[in-house]
């Protein structure tokens, strides 16, 4: 991803620089993951993530492409398959299917973004070790 999507990955990885305890994310350059079992979602935005997100299919399943409205395209999703998209920009859902579907979701929440700026507001608290 650094490599193909440089601008988004410095972006989140900016992210991971302040992180408490100087820990790292098991899912850099991403802060949290979502895992979906058996879900057919309704079409939405999630306007709380920060710059891209990432959707990795698990599936033993017939259909349950990820449908991007904005560009008018569905992204057939085959175990394994992987896609990057704008989710705070991008009205997405995917399509219903027959079988096991899971997926997992690795995003990064633009809450965190008060984090960097004040470290919500503990970074001048004495008990406050970064």
């Amino acid at each position: 991803m650094k490599r193909l999507l440089p601008n988004e990955f410095e972006i989140l990885d900016a992210y991971l620089q302040v992180l408490p305890g100087k820990d790292y994310s098991p899912f850099a350059p991403f802060l949290s993951i979502a895992i979906n079992i058996n879900v057919a979602t309704k079409a939405h935005r999630d306007s709380m993530d920060k710059s891209i997100c990432l959707v990795l299919t698990l599936s033993k399943a017939q259909g349950g492409g990820i449908a991007l409205h904005e560009p008018g395209i569905v992204v057939d999703m085959e175990n394994g398959d992987i896609v990057i998209f704008r989710s705070s920009e991008i009205t997405h859902f995917n399509l219903h299917y027959t079988g096991l579907r899971a997926s997992i979701v690795l995003h990064s929440d633009k809450g965190f973004d008060r984090w960097v700026a004040s470290k919500n507001n503990w970074q001048n608290n004495i008990y406050f070790i970064n």
